[in-house]
């Protein structure tokens, strides 16, 4: 049977060489994590009077501002899935990270890519804006920013500028390189989401696009990354894994 004694100088000694390893570095002091706090801020109204919300996920401290917005065309579903991720996993210390679900929820109410002014809001933005596509599912609206939701989106980004933005369509399968304001990230995103680098040149120039718009006005990055025609349970999770990774180191 161990004495009192002998048992306080075993815990003694090992205290000691504890100290000793963490002195030189080789085990790791364990540091008490701030806590993730998550708040939802309504940005603004669709054309039929549905919220557009951006939820906020973040520490005390974090410096990299993150923004990923699931869905902007209405039939093009997945990054919603990619979003509802996000909203449940951690969040990395240094990550100021917002979500905003969807920008045309008429749009995913009624499955079309349009808004419920029959517009294109990714052709929508006043950023090498042209009149063009009416009555087509591609129509850039009557001038640029004309609708609710572009606007809303526009302004939640100029009071809250992220370091780095990422908009998740369907169906082209690849990170976009067209126009990338930073090659870098589009490479590190490719890399961690599994995803082929594109250039989704649109035959020919993008017109009033949301990532065109913001690296043309604003300091961040912003990239596109499209899934295919469907996502694997397997691929969004993949997909959600490398934003949050990348948007923590770049």
């Amino acid at each position: 049977m161990v004495s009192t004694r002998s048992a306080r100088r075993t815990a003694t000694t090992v205290a000691l060489a504890v100290t000793a390893l963490l002195a030189v570095g080789l085990v790791g002091e364990p540091r008490a994590q701030a806590a993730t706090t998550t708040s939802t801020l309504r940005i603004g109204t669709s054309v039929q009077g549905r919220a557009l919300v951006a939820i906020h996920r973040s520490a005390p401290g974090a410096t990299k501002r993150v923004l990923v917005i699931g869905v902007i065309h209405g039939n093009e579903k997945a990054g919603w899935w990619v979003i509802e991720r996000l909203k449940r996993w951690d969040v990395p210390a240094n990550v100021d990270l917002w979500l905003i679900p969807s920008i045309n929820p008429d749009g995913m109410a009624a499955n079309t890519r349009t808004n419920a002014h029959k517009v294109d809001l990714n052709r929508n933005f006043p950023q090498s804006w042209v009149y063009a596509g009416k009555g087509t599912s591609k129509y850039s609206g009557p001038s640029a920013g004309s609708e609710p939701e572009t606007r809303a989106v526009m302004a939640f980004v100029k009071a809250h500028p992220p370091r780095t933005t990422v908009v998740l369509h369907q169906p082209l399968f690849g990170v976009d390189s067209y126009h990338a304001k930073s090659i870098t990230l589009v490479q590190a995103l490719a890399r961690e989401t599994q995803l082929p680098v594109k250039s989704f040149a649109c035959s020919s120039t993008c017109h009033g696009t949301l990532t065109g718009w913001h690296n043309a006005y604003t300091p961040g990055r912003a990239v596109t990354i499209e899934f295919g025609a469907s996502a694997s349970t397997w691929r969004l999770s993949v997909v959600a894994a490398g934003i949050r990774k990348v948007g923590s180191a770049y």
